[in-house]
């Protein structure tokens, strides 16, 4: 089988299309079964080269779905796991079902799946081509013996991971079991054959396990990601027990039985084993829905089991109930469900219509009408939603959600989503159940109405009322009210009291602090930072124990500038209590705690878990995306920003950053088109800012200006004020940008002022050649300029570039280079190149990421007097655009080799290209060192008069600068030979 390979290595033509896999499920359920087997036995040997790539080496399992050898794939020179298919139940592959889901199962990619290389034919038959493994199968390790506990749950947990994606995707193994879960020597664990056994025919592994078959898969009846569920809840039993919950010699016959599993009592984790029970019920409809609703509730009690103090294991033991008990279980469950369907006939409503047993069902929650006339009760919804949300049946619209949707209905600036707009919401989003409250009071009796409405066919679905004394007893009807409410939608009993926890210990008990915490979200959607942090100021005061606001402050307090210690000690305060907040919270918190602690790797790991969880949570998105911005990781944080924006085209800060991404990587048409459907959609300020980065890119310096100013007219915020003194400084107006700044960069302006504008005034004082002054400020505002770790010595050291370097900048860009901060750290290889001391490059250059590798090589070659391998690079790296290519000092270098070559007309295109191109703090004296040089190419060719005016202009702009600059000096020589040359 001839396919073309990608960088990777994969066979993208096998598995991604989606014919090449549904011809091979075609040749199965046309092959006779025995001839199969035989035309594979042919072949199967050490040493047999299979497909003409492939070279067998050894035996490593066979089964019922085929044999695996250990092979040589010797076109990529790499050992992988060759699998010869067996076919079984032809007749089930005529299903189109089953081709759909084969191709599926192809396209998984997860750590905790093994990775399917190529799939591909030959005259003996189908096979398969996948990762090698080395370690061992669960199988194996289980004949030594159960695990313990610690172990058990971490295997678990990871196989729930592999579950969760692939269910996801549409995607159920239907044969899970030891055979198929792999222990990696390294610890990891690997998911075998998913999906691929079933859609190969094989619904029944022969020689397999029938003991991990769930009840309905012995009865044909059908499947869904809960039958998954059902036998990782027979692994995890077995794993912690060392036995099987029902006897695997019986025909499935207790596996179909009423009688319940045996119980486990596990005396480190009290509640896993009420779990695994749970996991277990025969019943689908009562187990968790699918693979992330398992991984949630495992990963709690990882996260509670490593939270104790190791010790030995207690062992674990199945209890086995009675006969007479079981009976009577039997009987009670009997008579339960005969009351159920006695009230069914009675109230009919309580199915929520268009719901399939076992979906989520989709619910919104408009905000309670107030009819008390205390405004500490106006936040209640907020109370209801995040008690639902530990619903694993309902999926519940958060508050921020359902304003997306009215957004874009064309309902902007809602302050109160009443009965009216919640009904349209709820159409517009598919809602099968729209919760309606009122709260009144009556003396000191405080009354809550709940009505449940079907938006589709506009009828009451159920009411629920509630009373309590004193305002105090609110948050407790809250909770009544959730719970009675997840049970009328089709919620057991039981799986209401496994997920119940009090909404005050979620959030607050202070009705009083939770409404100045949901003023401080509503003014947060709203980008209105500053307020939302005085709201939540006032939540903490009200409540000095409220996680939530602590968290918000924390992070909002990065960008409204609080102090540094003021906000570790907010999100030590959220620490503290986040084992009680929600679950998505909790995950927020632990990421955020490890940005401040400069744990990236561990933040990227928890935000993309959060991702994982919510996947249309666009704040969630946000945060992780934005992780990466501030590593300066343009490619990996743009699809997070994407996403965030698909699910809400609106939403500000995903849109500014998508900008920022698609400008640093130089993908400019791009941003202009995403600039130009967002002015004309929504033209906000930040449109405009957006469109002036975009015609700063394309070098339209004008246009750029343009825009910056109407974003400045519309909203006049720093962020405006900003962008428009960086257009400014882009059209070399620099005293205008520095007029601009002035104001708000000095001492008396507000820190949160100096904190926008510092950094933009020393470019513009640096940009005139005033560095002395930019020097002062850099060291008057330490902390609006230092951002990141090293920022402001990088910073100083730009503004005290000379030529030749002066040792003492050479000693301190050998510092920094040194410092360990990525973000200044990997600029200073170059900055070492530009400034000739090349054995100190040489030492910074181990540090230096791939993608800038190119832009050292040139520096150095320049450098080292081979010109021509200098513009060679140059010119390459000129060719890119953005600013992770570097297309501003690739200019600058390509201008000097250009210069050492005698090719003065290339000098002064570099030249003027750099006057377009944004560039970074080296720009405020490349620049105009770029100009001088471009008039001495010019005096070259003799056009004395082009390169005196050239000349005139740097002077010009410089009319102001520090007398005693070195450039200055060589500028005014360089003016002075012109003259006298040109008479």
């Amino acid at each position: 089988m001839a396919n073309e390979l990608d960088e990777r290595g994969v066979v993208p033509s096998a598995v991604v299309r989606r014919g090449t896999l549904t011809g091979i499920l075609q040749e199965i359920a046309q092959t006779p079964e025995v001839a199969l087997g035989e035309r594979w036995d042919e072949r199967l040997r050490p040493g047999a080269v299979v497909a003409g790539r492939f070279e067998l080496v050894r035996e490593v399992g066979r089964g019922g779905f085929g044999v695996v050898y250990e092979a040589r794939d010797r076109q990529l020179g790499r050992t992988v796991a060759f699998k010869a298919v067996r076919a079984g139940d032809r007749a089930a592959l005529r299903e189109e079902r089953l081709v759909r889901e084969a191709e599926a199962a192809a396209r998984l990619s997860h750590p905790n799946i093994v990775t399917l290389h190529d799939v591909g034919r030959t005259e003996h038959g189908p096979y398969l081509v996948l990762e090698l493994l080395r370690g061992q199968t669960l199988a194996d390790r289980l004949d030594q013996g159960p695990l313990p506990v610690r172990e058990a749950l971490r295997v678990a947990v990871e196989i729930a991971r592999g579950l969760a994606h692939a269910h996801g995707e549409g995607v159920v193994h239907r044969d899970l079991k030891p055979a198929n879960v792999f222990l990696l020597d390294e610890g990891q664990v690997k998911l075998l054959d998913f999906g691929l056994a079933h859609a190969l025919g094989r619904r029944r592994q022969d020689g397999g396990t029938p003991a991990f078959m769930a009840p309905e898969q012995w009865r044909g009846a059908p499947e869904d990601e809960r039958t998954d569920v059902f036998a990782l809840g027979v692994l995890l039993f077995r794993m912690l027990s060392g036995e099987l919950p029902f006897p695997e010699d019986d025909g499935g016959k207790a596996a179909q039985a009423s009688r319940p599993a045996p119980a486990l009592d596990v005396p480190e984790v009290p509640a896993l084993g009420a779990f695994v029970a749970r996991m277990l019920k025969k019943d689908p409809v009562e187990r968790p829905r699918d693979g992330a609703a398992v991984l949630a509730a495992l990963a709690a009690f990882q996260r509670e089991l490593d939270r104790t103090p190791s010790s030995p294991s207690a062992p674990v033991r199945a209890r086995r109930r009675p006969r007479r008990a079981a009976a009577l279980a039997a009987a009670a469950a009997l008579a339960f469900a005969a009351i159920v369907a006695a009230l069914l006939v009675v109230r009919p409503w309580d199915r929520v219509p268009g719901d399939a047993p076992g979906r989520p069902v989709t619910v919104a929650v408009a905000d309670f009408a107030n009819q008390t006339g205390e405004p500490e009760l106006d936040g209640l919804s907020g109370m209801l939603i995040t008690s639902l949300e530990q619903s694993q049946r309902l999926a519940v619209l958060t508050r921020v959600r359902m304003l997306d949707v009215l957004r874009q209905m064309g309902k902007t600036d809602v302050k109160t989503v009443d009965e009216s707009l919640g009904r349209e919401l709820a159409l517009s989003a598919g809602v099968r159940a729209l919760v309606l409250a009122t709260i009144r009071r009556f003396d000191q009796i405080y009354a809550i109405e709940l009505k449940v409405l079907d938006p589709v066919r506009s009828e009451y679905l159920f009411t629920v009322k509630e009373e309590g004394r004193g305002k105090a007893s609110v948050p407790a009807m809250i909770d009544r009210l959730s719970e009675r409410t997840r049970a009328r939608l089709w919620e057991t009993p039981a799986e209401v009291q496994a997920s119940s926890a009090k909404v005050a210990d979620l959030t607050t008990s202070s009705l009083e602090a939770y409404q100045h915490y949901f003023r401080g979200e509503q003014l947060k959607e709203a980008i209105r930072y500053e307020p939302a942090v005085e709201a939540y100021r006032r939540a903490i005061a009200v409540d000095p124990d409220f996680a939530l606001a602590h968290y918000r402050l924390a992070y909002l307090g990065k960008f409204t500038i609080l102090d540094e210690g003021e906000r570790r000690a907010h999100i030590a305060a959220a620490l503290r209590a986040a084992d009680r907040v929600p679950a998505k919270e909790r995950v927020l918190i632990q990421a955020w705690n490890a940005v401040m602690e400069g744990r990236s790797q561990e933040a990227h790991a928890l935000y993309e878990r959060a991702v994982e969880a919510y996947p249309q949570d666009k704040e969630v998105l946000f945060m992780a995306g934005d992780q990466w911005l501030h590593e300066d990781e343009w490619a990996r944080a743009l699809p997070y920003f994407q996403r965030s924006v698909a699910l809400d085209p609106t939403f500000e800060p995903s849109l500014m950053h998508q900008a920022d991404c698609l400008a640093a990587l130089g993908r400019t048409e791009e941003l202009a088109e995403v600039a130009r459907r967002w002015t004309e959609r929504a033209p906000s300020a930040p449109a405009f800012r957006a469109l002036t980065q975009a015609h700063g890119a394309a070098g339209r310096v004008e246009e750029a200006v343009a825009s910056a100013r109407r974003a400045l007219d519309l909203d006049g915020t720093s962020y405006s004020r900003v962008v428009l003194a960086e257009a400014l400084i882009l059209a070399e107006r620099y005293a205008e940008a520095e007029a601009l700044l002035r104001p708000f960069a000095t001492p008396s302006a507000s820190r949160l002022d100096r904190s926008h504008h510092v950094m933009s005034f020393v470019a513009a004082l640096a940009y005139q050649g005033k560095r002395r002054e930019a020097l002062r400020a850099v060291d008057e505002f330490p902390e609006e300029v230092e951002g990141k770790r090293g920022a402001r010595r990088a910073l100083k050291l730009e503004l005290l570039h000379d030529d030749p370097p002066s040792d003492a900048a050479v000693r301190e860009a050998r510092a920094l280079s040194r410092d360990g901060d990525p973000h200044v750290t990997k600029g200073m290889a170059i900055a070492l190149a530009w400034r000739g001391d090349l054995d100190g490059a040489a030492e910074a250059a181990a540090r230096l990421p791939p993608e800038m590798r190119p832009h050292y090589d040139a520096a150095v070659a320049w450098r080292r007097g081979e010109v021509d391998r200098a513009l060679s690079l140059a010119r390459e790296l000129a060719k890119k655009g953005g600013a992770e290519e570097g297309r501003a000092p690739a200019l600058w270098v390509l201008a000097h080799a250009a210069f050492d070559a005698r090719k003065d007309d290339e000098v002064v295109a570099a030249a003027d290209a750099l006057r377009s191109v944004p560039g970074g703090g080296w720009r405020t004296w490349g620049l105009a060192d770029a100009q001088l040089l471009a008039a001495r190419a010019l005096e070259r060719k003799g056009e004395r008069a082009k390169a005196r005016a050239r000349v005139d202009q740097v002077l010009e702009t410089w009319k102001h600068a520090d007398p005693d600059l070195p450039m200055l000096a060589r500028a005014r020589e360089l003016r002075s030979r012109l003259a006298a040359r040109t008479g």
